[in-house]
């Protein structure tokens, strides 16, 4: 099994956050924890939050998904985030995220149904409570097996698909084929 990180892009709408909508995305797609998003008021989120493409897991077998954020208190009290995924319109996930302290809070693996055309288009929204959060970054751990190459050899054009349909040839002995390499 592989993994790659996919993390926020494009400019969800927010509220309550110290930032603008392309500047909250810098701070928590950047893989840096100094730079933060900090809620500045009781009602707060960031809707459409949209998560990049990867070309690692095209055509792969997708085994999960798993939403983490890295986040801290402002100093009020453990804040709880609630993160909603979502594939378009229809919401895959949802999870509480609690921050006593400063550290990555991940959700529980989704693996239901997931396909590289899901998890490209895959959204988020993240809900503090009002006690006040401090976000990091937030980013998707894809979980993906790798297909198999199949058999490298090439006879006169042959797609290595195709290989067993050599008549009469056990794939063990396409080596024996004069100009295989």
């Amino acid at each position: 099994m592989a993994t790659v990180i996919i993390r926020p892009t494009g400019e969800p709408t927010t509220t309550g956050f110290d930032v603008s909508d392309a500047t909250f995305i810098e701070k928590i797609n950047d893989n840096d924890t100094s730079t933060v998003a900090t809620q500045n008021s009781v009602t707060c989120s960031a809707t459409g939050v949209e998560f990049e493409n990867s070309g690692s897991y095209s055509g792969q077998t997708i085994n999960s998904i798993t939403l983490s954020v890295t986040g801290a208190s402002t100093g009020r009290g453990n804040p709880t985030v609630t993160c909603t995924l979502f594939n378009g319109n229809t919401q895959l996930q949802q999870s509480e995220l609690t921050f006593s302290s400063s550290s990555t809070q991940s959700a529980s693996a989704y693996s239901t149904s997931l396909t590289p055309t899901i998890v490209d288009n895959l959204t988020a929204t993240i809900d503090p409570d009002g006690t006040g959060v401090a976000l990091k970054e937030v980013y998707i751990t894809v979980d993906y097996t790798v297909a198999s190459a199949g058999y490298s050899n090439k006879i006169a054009n042959l797609a290595a698909a195709s290989i067993n349909k050599v008549s009469g040839l056990a794939v063990a002995s396409v080596s024996k084929v004069n100009g295989v390499d």
